[in-house]
């Protein structure tokens, strides 16, 4: 029997239409982003789904210990969006720089202060090591909360750099507590150590504060507009995943922060479902504690934080074009 040979151009076609490749590459895209922990649960999820390629990006995540420094590799040029917000964020535009807030998914304080079991009442800090990522950072923002909210003087602030650091300074006894958020708070409490301030106690305080979302340098999200659309179309489609598929989402839990205990994978599933928002717009009133609160700690120049009006500090013009278009709604239809 004779063999038919399909035509060169018609086999082309065949391939691509069931070939996994895109005929079009995808935009390269670098994306520093901290911590790890819950906070970088949509961005994983993202990753795993596939959501980036969806959306025609090829996504490298670079893990960085401390949000300062992704603000600093931003300005460098070595990223034109990343994972952050919080006081970093404050700082840059106060200081001139490039970066605004372009999409936020957790708008409050949802770190806890971890202690030695023999520490029982935050005055039991006084003269204590308290271990920090980096000053600056949002452990530090969330640190100084603490000490406001208490009135606690003397506390010895160390920077430990990363989690696995910070973790191992406590456990060492290098430091009598670290700033830290799940699932590593439930981790630590399994161990005997004790949750002194938790997200509840900021909440119940009205400590709030923008600590988690997308930034991106303005003069990059000019030029790169459908890379900064794209980046939020995955998040958000992350943060979808999340609610609507529990085991994937406690597999891809554990594969980045590598816990394997069920009931941590479940604590810090169902915390994530309560700190994550829907609506990724940022507000003037997520911000306007942080400013306030980094003038009052003397993190930035106060007069200079007074005169900034809010609107320097983000750009929800690309939320914005995804409400317009009915895409956010349908997301969560």
């Amino acid at each position: 029997m004779k063999r038919t040979r399909l035509p060169f151009f018609l086999a082309f076609i065949l391939f691509f239409a069931v070939s996994d490749f895109p005929v079009q590459a995808a935009t390269k895209v670098s994306f520093p982003f901290t911590p790890i922990s819950a906070a970088s649960l949509p961005w994983w999820v993202a990753k795993e789904a596939r959501y980036y390629e969806k959306h025609g990006l090829d996504v490298d995540m670079i893990y960085v210990g401390a949000s300062p420094v992704i603000i600093q590799a931003m300005l460098g040029g070595q990223a034109g969006v990343g994972a952050g917000g919080g006081p970093p964020l404050v700082t840059n535009v106060l200081q001139g720089g490039d970066i605004v807030q372009v999409a936020t998914t957790v708008p409050y304080a949802i770190q806890s202060l971890i202690v030695k079991s023999e520490i029982r009442t935050p005055a039991d800090l006084a003269g204590k090591k308290v271990g920090i990522s980096r000053l600056g950072a949002i452990p530090h923002y969330t640190l100084q909360a603490v000490v406001k909210l208490y009135n606690v003087q003397g506390i010895n602030i160390v920077q430990t750099g990363t989690t696995t650091q910070a973790i191992t300074s406590l456990s060492q006894g290098l430091v009598d507590g670290i700033i830290t958020s799940a699932p590593f708070t439930f981790r630590l409490m399994k161990d005997g150590y004790r949750e002194l301030v938790s997200p509840k106690d900021f909440k119940k305080a009205g400590v709030e504060f923008l600590i988690q979302g997308l930034v991106a340098r303005k003069s990059f999200a000019v030029k790169n507009r459908e890379v900064v659309i794209g980046m939020i179309k995955a998040t958000m489609e992350g943060v979808r995943q999340m609610f609507a598929n529990e085991k994937q989402t406690k597999s891809v839990l554990a594969k980045y922060t590598r816990q394997t205990d069920p009931d941590i994978l479940d604590q810090t599933y169902r915390f994530a479902l309560d700190v994550f928002i829907k609506d990724p717009t940022v507000t003037a009133d997520s911000i306007q504690p942080i400013v306030q609160q980094s003038a009052q700690f003397n993190l930035v120049d106060a007069k200079l934080a007074t005169s900034t009006p809010l609107t320097a500090y983000y750009d929800n013009s690309y939320v914005d074009e995804l409400k317009r278009s009915g895409w956010l709604a349908e997301l969560w239809k």
